[in-house]
């Protein structure tokens, strides 16, 4: 290697000058260190590739030293040197992870040889670790290149749903608008026009609205404060807003709430659209004469929210795409009811940030059973 450094630590200073002298017209730089704790210094200031050691010092043994090197740098050689030469203190140094054995006298080809041979180990050892990293950097540089291609495919595909949710109601709304203009409705039909107008233009706003709030969840908010919430306050304010739209339909709404609720750590608004977007899906899906029931309860320390009706329920083999963007169940969307499929996606965006789970229980024309469950937040005295 060139501009080698060795370091020699023998409490022997004419081993350590003939080590010096022997070594240095091969262009090896060569320090010395006269005792354990000297060299420890020296090695711990860096840049050795190889120390000669002696095993028989005052106060601390060679052998000893070794684990010590290779603590502060694995990839240094050792090789002992001592005058004490026997199998069993050979066998030991190897096992402590010395790389050679030199037996006092050796001659200047014996020592030259045990060195450069040390050398070269350490050369290849480097290379190893460095076509490691090199390997390892490719690996990640190939993971990121693969989730990269991954998010572009999402970007593309969410691009184009969105351009078709999009277009659907204003292409239907610019129909209607170019059959009255065109004189095809008489004057008496026209308000039926009119209010299908103001229903289409009602699914684009409430599109657009979902999608804020998503793009808001994953790419566009800062970051939420997040701050203790009880989401019982906030769901006795929501199913309020819902009594009247269930009563228009007979539904009978339940409210489960277990006492002495604790509460979650997020954002009030965030976990009110939790709620709103759980409870009008409910609603929405379940016909006249059905019951939704909501209940809260804490379980092995997380709060447990539930939202279960009596629905048209949602078919089996497509419950693993529910919470994507966009999607909606094919039962669903034969109701011809308005919908813009990302409330569920908006709802999993939620519960996940806060560090909860939702799953769903459901049988094709039996209805569904919404599960989420969030870490509680149990206040201190100190809080």
């Amino acid at each position: 290697m060139d501009n080698a450094r060795i370091l020699v630590i023998d409490d022997e200073i004419g081993i350590c000058e003939g080590i010096r002298r022997a070594l240095a017209p091969q262009g090896l730089s060569v320090d010395i260190a006269t005792s354990g704790a000297e060299g420890m210094q020296k090695i711990q200031s860096g840049g050795y590739d190889l120390t000669l050691l002696d095993i028989m010092m005052p106060g601390v043994s060679g052998i000893d030293l070794i684990a010590e090197i290779h603590r502060h740098d694995p990839e240094i050689v050792c090789i002992i040197i001592t005058g004490y030469a026997t199998v069993e203190l050979a066998v030991q140094a190897i096992k402590q992870g010395a790389y050679d054995f030199l037996t006092k006298p050796f001659s200047v080809d014996d020592l030259s040889l045990a060195v450069n041979h040390g050398l070269e180990r350490r050369r290849l050892s480097l290379e190893a670790r460095r076509l490691q990293a090199i390997e390892a950097e490719a690996r990640r540089l190939n993971e990121e290149k693969a989730r990269l291609e991954e998010l572009d495919k999402a970007k593309r595909q969410f691009i184009r749903l969105v351009t078709h949710e999009m277009q659907a109601p204003v292409a239907a709304i610019q129909n209607y608008l170019q059959l009255i203009l065109d004189g095809y409705v008489p004057p008496e039909n026209q308000p039926e026009i009119i209010t299908k107008c103001i229903a289409r233009a009602q699914e684009e706003m409430d599109l657009i609205a979902d999608l804020l709030e998503l793009g808001q969840l994953q790419v566009l908010a800062k970051p939420v404060k997040p701050v203790p919430v009880h989401l019982e306050e906030l769901l006795v304010t929501v199913m309020d807003n819902f009594r009247e739209q269930a009563a228009r339909k007979n539904l009978r709404l339940d409210l489960n709430l277990a006492p002495d609720l604790p509460p979650v750590m997020g954002a009030p608004e965030r976990f009110k659209s939790v709620w709103t977007n759980l409870i009008s899906n409910a609603v929405k899906y379940t016909p006249p004469g059905g019951a939704v029931t909501v209940s809260l309860r804490v379980e092995a320390g997380n709060i447990i929210g539930v939202v279960s009706d009596t629905g048209i329920g949602i078919p089996a083999g497509e419950q693993a795409h529910l919470f994507s963007e966009f999607f909606r169940a094919t039962n669903a969307k034969e109701l011809d009811l308005p919908g813009t499929g990302l409330g569920l996606a908006i709802v999993r965006q939620i519960i996940a940030a806060a560090g909860g789970k939702i799953s769903v229980e459901s049988e094709s024309g039996r209805g569904a059973r919404f599960i989420f469950s969030l870490p509680a937040h149990f206040q201190t005295e100190s809080q």
